[in-house]
């Protein structure tokens, strides 16, 4: 054999090996759940203004929500929204509305109505299947008024075995 032969089989197996690695990140890159986009962002960030108003509007009612979610079992968690107002009275009769979205799946809500216990409290049980930071959007109309409020929570508990399907 003639000295120097295997040089072009390295040139061609470092070739394969760079494109084989490229094609591997860019799979990761767009298949990767926990990095997500803000759906509609251009249309949000042209909406802005209407946040601006909704936390006037939060500010002024000066309602408080206080959320807290129960340890996981096997089919989800307890989410309890407590609403109060400016002065600390409960309000009843309200429509709750709470979206969840996990630290690590950005692309995955939970959206729930919650039951009203009439004393300010509002429950249900969420498929929450993991563990973790949950972010959570709290959704409130009562009567003419519009309240909305976020809460981070360390969600604690026996988390599921599988995630559910999508």
């Amino acid at each position: 054999m003639k000295k120097g032969w295997y040089w072009p089989w390295f040139v061609g197996a470092l070739l394969l090996a760079t494109a084989t690695s490229q094609g591997w990140m860019i799979w990761t890159a767009t298949h990767d759940s926990t990095v997500s986009l803000v759906p509609d962002y251009y249309q949000k960030g042209v909406a802005f203004d209407t946040v601006i108003a909704q936390e006037g509007t939060n500010a002024r009612l000066g309602w408080r929500a206080a959320l807290s979610v129960a340890s996981l079992a096997a089919d989800g968690g307890d989410v309890t929204v407590r609403l109060t107002d400016a002065s600390g009275v409960p309000l009843p009769g309200a429509r709750v509305q709470v979206t969840g979205i996990h630290n690590l799946d950005g692309d995955r809500h939970v959206t729930q109505a919650l039951a009203d216990r009439a004393d300010g409290s509002y429950v249900a049980r969420l498929p929450l299947d993991r563990t973790g930071l949950w972010e959570f959007q709290v959704d409130v109309v009562r009567g003419a008024d519009h309240f909305t409020a976020d809460a981070h929570v360390d969600v604690t508990g026996t988390p599921r075995l599988a995630p559910p399907a999508r």
